[in-house]
């Protein structure tokens, strides 16, 4: 196993030069010694100190942020000799130990004035270790862990000399008045510490200006020289130079424990403290380090008898039982036996970092405290060899879970280093002490934050992702002339940054990189102890690949890619095609499980997602996100391609983005609790959100309701907004929610999945998808306010989606829900997108507009001002400002500002019609009218209305002074009025003629007069006469006119010296159609029922400028789209819900491709049946009981828009139309049988009415009806019984044609198939012996039309025809004689493609004879495509022939009509 080594991040980062000058070593006093250490707390400080002179830089850019030079009253300056951060009261300072002539000296510095605040005489030399304890005092909750005698103090800090003594110093913080330097410090005054008066002496000594000291321990002449204080046991740690360690407890102020470690007699150097995870015995490890020539590490077990959690969340452990060494480890040259003897070790810093997670299914409760997951210890340490230049520097990672997982071993054990230690994991420093040669490293510093572990992509990770080698920190080291950044990398994250610089491809390239990939446990698991000399090239690249692809390290592969488009070599061009494959494949592979991951989720099988499926998706998407980087680099670097490859290429990174984001999207829902779907009945159980498609679904139902009726036919009702936003996306979003159970097309889908699978649409924008969902999840928030899970709000943060896109949905939503104020003042809102889609501004309006909110309506036209690109976007805005009744001028400007030619004559006549509704006719006429304008006008006053738009013409010709018209039209108002007995017309009649004599007193009694005669009504003729030009008479050329035509030749000739009159082109013509003869209606009654296309081409002038016509046989549906193959991807496989199945519900299915069956065999046996060409002999096998009843025709080729509504019936009324998609059936007829007496010697009822087949076109323009007029009869009931004979050859066909002209109906353009019914009335009847027979009336044939053009045919058709008037309403029962029919042995259905479940009836049996064969014959006169029905086979279960077959009895006229009706 290779060495892990530290990378360096930055360069040296000096100290200012007047901070290297300050700290410049004194060349004479060889005791000023230049030292430094990180700050232990969040402060991000370092310190240095060379003498009286102090320096705090700043951890990471190494800026000067305080500066001090103590001073001294004797002839040297006093010496930093140890520094502790400290913050009390707000303010971040210092505790600095000096070290005087006389003695010690205890200073408080505050960094923000860079003063000293607090100095106090320490007897003795301070020892490199001060602690602080507690930054506040006084009788609270936060100092109950502490000594009842310490609860007085205010600032508590320890403090050991190199006597051996043990101070608890009060650091008197409630008094700051007055500020002290170092040359004003204070005397200190120990007390015992039983002493039951510390609050008098405290004060006593306060005013004296003292400070109280409580001494732990006498000195013993032994110096103290590490000092601890551990927050998580209250005890006060204290090593000694000789070995020893004392424990300390502060509530107590006892010594809980004394010993010497195994080190011998060397002075302990620092503590540090650690907590396992879930230690059940309450114990947790104090490290405590010797440091002297070697460095030795002893790992100390605290074990208590209580852990428990205070109210300020913190944990304490109290009641020591026991404290042994369990760990021992040296830092010397025996770690590394391939290294010289080291001759000097030295510990430069140690800390531990842990890391809790929130376990959300954990008690909360006192005993269930948390423990840390993440608990490593960290030490630097520096190796000077014999003959070494530099010294070699190391980071060790202590992880105590893994210790605990390697059972706890006391030591090393043989043959193990600290390389290959599965606990230990060390870095080396070595290339930051090259870099930063010849300045000594200081201290070293890991940032707790940045300690992460190697998260693997497998689930359960490999063993290497457990080992602390996995662990990636970044970290700071302190020199004497600045500051270095460093990172240290685990073996799988070094790894992976090889794979993402690695070079091309290469042979040498693809062996170290599966080398390391293995030793990482970076491949697959069933890689996982194969060796390279295993596998080939390409399965070794393969597997790099995968890992590439797994970890995200793209690197290697866009870097091959780059320089293999770039390059031109033999084998680029064959290398980027195995990347695109192998890609590709990748794609596939993993969309196929992304497919089996969902499934689950959208059956409604469970009602929870579990960690595994989650980590899954996860994988999966990152998988496909990963995937679509490398097609969008290929098609990026790609040179040269043709056509289809380009093509080829953007599908795939079409296709791969499209998965990877429904992925995404698939992976949010779970996580929020969307996702599992679950059913209707579990939504009061489930207490996470849940989207119910019956509550919002019985919303939208009334809600487009409501909005239909409220408009009125004059508003569009379609003014969802939702319905929009459905509509950008297609027909394609509508069949996506039609695919499930209940979806109607509309919103709302009827699963989640049809709502996810949206994302899987190509060409549709990504924001529509967007707003879609955002739409649901607002639903899904209002449908259930009350219950409680993930955060349904952060879809748009999680997803980038804009707050302007994220807003105008809010906007929509309101509208939709009636709240049309905070509607607006969304949709208003500055970060609102304004014109994200065209519709929006019209769709809005139209909403505002059809539920009366006229008000907001104008509010929104006038911030908004949405641009016309329409009349009827113009028309609706003047609808907005005239429904605004004060808003007419404004509305009449807009008119003139938005018309032209085009459009002028239209607007004004909607102006004028909507002024007309809301009677603003009189302030329109007060506006100054232009002269197209005035003529408009007058049109319409003209045109429209009654008696008050001639009231108000008349008006404004009076306003305008046109004197004459008003009184012309005065008086033929008068004329129109003589015969009105309304007194109150009368009285208005009398008032106008009134005003109008006076007006007409200011003309001249002539043009009065003239103006009077001119209004008389006149007897025009009904003939129009127009002058023309003189024809030439008896012409030799009989030219005809360009524009009209002569009424008569006679006319013509007899007219030749005076103008020749002709019909107004504006009057009807005589004759506009051709005559209907008799003969043309003998066309039988049936075919009269079937709506044929129409084939007649429209006049020239009226035809609409669309798409010409075409004949109806010409039109061919396209079988399948050519679409990519890579785009079928995108499919996601049909989900079929997980619940118990509801009692008596019957549904047929309409999936012809998994419900179609063979009519040549069964799957019951496989039994041999009669082909048409065998013996027409009938099949002894005994009936098979029905199974179901199902009458289809099918066939997949009739147009989408051309599709008929089948009406079917069973007894019941269907709650909706049946819809049968493209279908193409043949025409039923029902043919009566001869009316013949019945006879009493029959045995049997042999007589029926026959239906015949005849194939229709393939397409259907109007609505399928396979039923006659004249009746409502079913045509198959509950009991009936239909049998098919063996299809006869067609000699057969014609001899019988022959021999029974009654019953046959051809026709040259039909192909007809005649099937014998019985009616129950005939059944019940008794026949005679002469009915008996086989005729055609009387048994099951199948006729087909071979020959055309036969002229007999149409007579016996049409005489087939006058009896089948004479069909009764009720179709009885269908079944052949047992003397002429045996009965077959499988179950015929002809099934219908429908959607709408039907009851099945026990009692019906349909038979089938031992095959129908049917013969396509094409149409002579019209191209129309003739399929026969399709025939499907049913087993049903044999009967049981132990047991008598019981008669079947006849049913009543009444059952026939009731349940048992059946209508096509």
């Amino acid at each position: 196993m290779r060495d892990l080594a530290a990378q360096v991040t930055s360069s040296l980062l000096r100290f200012p030069g007047v901070t290297v000058d300050a700290l410049g070593e004194d060349e004479i006093t060889l005791d000023s010694v230049l030292h430094g250490k990180f700050t232990v707390g969040r402060s991000g400080l370092a310190w240095l100190a060379c003498g009286p002179q102090l320096e705090v830089v700043h951890a990471v850019t190494g800026e000067r942020l305080s500066a001090y030079c103590f001073c001294g009253d004797g002839e040297h300056p006093p010496s930093v000799l140890a520094a502790r951060d400290f913050c009390w009261l707000k303010r971040t300072g210092l505790l600095v130990g000096l070290e005087e002539a006389q003695g010690s000296m205890l200073c408080l510095y505050d960094l923000g004035i860079s003063r000293v605040v607090k100095a106090v005489v320490i007897p003795g030399r301070v020892s490199a270790a001060i602690e602080p304890l507690v930054s506040y005092g006084g009788a609270s909750a936060s100092t109950q862990h502490l000594h009842q005698s310490l609860r007085w103090f205010f600032g508590v800090a320890a403090v050991v000399t190199d006597l051996g003594h043990v101070l608890l110093m009060d650091l008197c913080l409630d008094d700051l008045s007055c500020s002290q330097s170092e040359l004003e410090a204070s005397d200190l005054e120990v007390v015992s510490k039983s002493l039951a008066e510390i609050p008098r002496l405290r004060e006593q000594e306060t005013r004296q200006g003292r400070h109280l000291c409580l001494q732990l321990s006498s000195p013993t002449g032994t110096g103290a020289t590490a000092l601890q204080y551990i927050p998580r046991t209250n005890q006060l740690a204290v090593g000694f130079s000789d070995g020893y360690l004392q424990l300390w407890n502060m509530k107590t102020l006892k010594k809980e424990y004394h010993s010497q470690l195994e080190g011998g007699r060397v002075p302990v150097y620092a503590f540090t403290f650690q907590e396992p995870e879930n230690d059940p015995r309450n114990c947790c490890y104090l490290w405590a380090i010797q440091s002297g020539d070697v460095v030795s590490l002893h790992l100390l077990q605290l074990a208590f008898s209580e852990r428990k959690c205070l109210a300020s969340g913190k944990i304490l452990y109290e009641g020591l039982e026991y404290c042994e060494e369990r760990y021992s480890q040296e830092l010397s040259s025996t770690a590394f036996p391939l290294r010289a003897q080291a001759t000097n070790t030295r510990l430069l810093s140690c800390q531990t970092i842990e890391k809790f997670r929130h376990h959300p299914d954990r008690d909360d409760s006192m005993n269930e405290v948390a423990s840390p997951d993440t608990s490593v210890s960290i030490f630097s340490w520096q190796v000077k060899a014999y003959g070494q230049g530099n010294p070699s520097t190391y980071i060790g990672v202590f992880d105590i879970n893994r210790w605990y997982h390697a059972q706890m071993p006391d030591s090393l054990r043989t043959g193990e280093s600290l390389r290959s230690c599965p606990y230990l994991a060390v870095w080396s420093l070595d290339s930051v002490v090259e870099m930063t040669s010849p300045c000594p490293l200081l201290d070293v510093l890991v940032h707790e934050r940045s300690l992460s572990r190697g998260l693997p992509y497998t689930c359960p990770p490999p063993e290497q992702f457990f080992k602390p080698t996995t662990y990636n920190f970044d970290a700071t080291c302190l020199l004497n002339t600045g500051i270095v950044h460093l990172t240290c990398s685990g073996y799988q994250k070094e790894t992976l940054s090889f794979l993402k610089k690695a070079a091309p491809c290469s042979s040498d390239v693809i062996s170290n990189g599966y080398s390391r990939c293995l030793m990482s446990g970076l491949l697959s698991s069933r890689l996982a102890d194969v060796q390279p000399s295993s596998l080939s090239q390409e399965e070794q690249l393969d597997a790099i690949l995968s890992t590439a692809i797994e970890t995200s390290s793209l690197g290697l592969i866009t870097s091959c890619i780059k320089q293999w488009t770039a390059e031109e070599q033999p084998g680029s061009a064959v290398n980027l095609r195995y990347i695109l494959e192998w890609a590709w494949d990748k794609v596939v592979h993993t969309k196929e499980q992304l497919d089996g991951i969902c499934a689950p989720l959208f059956d409604s099988s469970s009602n929870f997602t579990d960690s595994p499926t989650l980590q899954l998706l996860q994988h999966s998407q990152r998988l496909l996100g990963n995937l679509s980087t490398i097609f969008h680099c290929l098609l990026r670097e790609a040179q040269d391609l043709t056509q289809r490859g380009l093509l080829g290429l953007i599908n795939k990174n079409l296709v791969s983005s499209l998965i990877s984001q429904y992925a995404q999207v698939v992976l949010w829902f779970c996580r929020t609790g969307l996702l599992p779907e679950g059913s209707d009945e579990d939504a009061v159980q489930i207490p996470r959100p849940f989207y119910s498609y019956s509550v919002n679904q019985n919303y939208y139902t009334i809600r487009r309701e409501e909005l239909q009726q409220l408009s009125k036919g004059k508003w569009c009702a379609d003014c969802l907004m939702i319905d929009g936003l459905v509509a950008q996306c297609g027909d394609r979003l509508v069949d996506l929610w039609k695919r499930d159970e209940g979806g109607t097309g509309q919103y709302p889908p009827p699963t989640l999945h049809g709502l996810l699978d949206i994302y899987l649409l190509e060409n549709i924008d990504e924001s529509a998808k967007h707003a879609i969902v955002i739409y649901l999840l607002l639903d899904v928030m209002y449908s259930f306010p009350n219950k409680s899970g993930g955060s349904v709000e952060s879809f748009p943060t999680a997803f980038a989606i804009p707050i302007g896109l994220v807003k105008l949905v809010q906007g929509f939503w309101l509208l939709d829900h009636h709240d049309h104020q905070n509607s607006l003042e969304m949709l208003l809102h500055p970060t609102t997108s304004p014109s994200l889609w065209g519709w929006q501004h019209d769709r809005i309006l139209q909403a505002l507009m059809c539920q009366g909110k006229h008000g907001i309506a104008l509010r929104y036209l006038h911030v908004m001002k949405p641009p016309f690109s329409s009349t009827a976007q113009a028309q609706l805005c003047l609808a907005v400002l005239l429904h605004n009744r004060w808003c007419l001028v404004e509305a009449w400007a807009m008119l003139r500002q938005h018309s032209n030619s085009l459009n002028t004559e239209e607007l004004l006549s909607f102006l004028y019609q909507t002024c007309q509704e809301l009677g603003l006719m009189k302030e329109l006429l007060k506006l100054p009218l232009g002269l197209a304008e005035q003529v408009g006008c007058l049109r319409f006053l003209q045109g429209t209305g009654g008696l008050q738009n001639r009231e108000l013409l008349m008006m404004h010709y009076l306003q305008q002074a046109n004197y004459v018209p008003a009184l012309q039209l005065n008086h033929t108002l008068k004329m129109n009025m003589v015969n009105e007995r309304d007194p109150k017309l009368k009285e208005r009649t009398k008032t106008r003629n009134s005003i109008l004599d006076q007006y007409g007193k200011v003309l001249p009694r002539v043009q009065r007069k003239l103006a009077t005669e001119r209004a008389k009504p006149y007897h025009h003729p009904s003939t129009i006469l127009r002058e023309v030009s003189r024809p030439q008479p008896l012409s030799t050329i009989a030219k005809r006119s360009a524009n009209e035509n002569v009424l008569t030749r006679a006319a013509f000739i007899n007219n030749p010296n005076r103008p020749v009159l002709f019909p107004s082109r504006d009057l009807p013509e005589a004759f506009v159609g051709t005559p209907i003869t008799m003969a043309s209606k003998r066309k039988s009654r049936v075919l009269d029922l079937v709506v044929h296309p129409s084939q007649t081409t429209p006049p020239e002038g009226a035809r609409p400028l669309l798409t010409p016509p075409r004949a109806a046989s010409s039109w061919n549906p396209p079988k399948s789209i050519n679409k990519a193959p890579e785009l079928s991807l995108l499919q996601t496989p049909q989900v079929v819900k997980v619940r118990p199945r509801q009692k008596g519900r019957w549904v047929v299915n309409c999936v012809f491709e998994t419900q179609m069956v063979s009519i040549l065999r069964s799957s019951l046996r496989p039994t041999p049946v009669a082909t048409p060409s065998a013996s027409p002999g009938r099949s002894v096998t005994p009936p098979l009981c029905p199974k179901e009843s199902r009458i289809t025709f099918i066939e997949e080729t009739a147009s989408q828009s051309e599709k008929g509504t089948l009406h079917w019936s069973n007894g019941v009324r269907p709650p909706g139309p049946l819809e049968v998609e493209e279908v193409k059936v043949t025409h039923v007829k029902f043919l009566q049988p001869p009316v013949r007496e019945p006879s009493p010697e029959s045995g049997a009822s042999e007589s029926g009415s026959s239906v015949v087949v005849t194939a229709l076109p393939s397409t259907l323009p109007g609505r399928l009806s396979l039923g006659l007029e004249t009746s409502q009869a079913s045509v198959l009931s509950t009991d009936t019984t239909l049998e098919f004979h063996d299809a006869p050859l067609p000699e057969d066909l014609e001899m019988e044609a022959l021999q029974h002209p009654a019953n046959e109906v051809t026709d040259e353009d039909d192909d007809e198939v005649v099937i014998n019914l019985k009616t129950q009335a005939v059944l019940e009847a008794p026949l005679s012996k002469e009915e008996v027979q086989p005729a055609a009336a009387n048994e099951l044939t199948l006729l087909l039309s071979l020959e055309e053009g036969q002229n007999k045919d149409l007579e016996v058709k049409e005489e087939a025809v006058s009896r089948e008037v004479e069909l009764d309403q009720e179709v009885g029962e269908m079944e052949v004689s047992p003397d002429q029919e045996p009965k077959a042995e499988k179950e015929v259905v002809v099934q219908p493609r429908v959607t709408q479940a039907v009851e099945p009836t026990p009692d019906t049996e349909v038979v089938e004879e031992s095959n129908l064969h049917q013969e396509v014959i094409d149409m002579p006169n019209h191209e129309l495509e003739v399929e026969t029905a399709e025939v499907v086979e049913e087993e049903t279960p044999k009967e049981d022939e132990s047991q008598p077959t019981e008669p079947m009895k006849p049913v009543d006229a009444t059952e026939h009509t009731g349940e048992g009706s059946t209508h096509l």
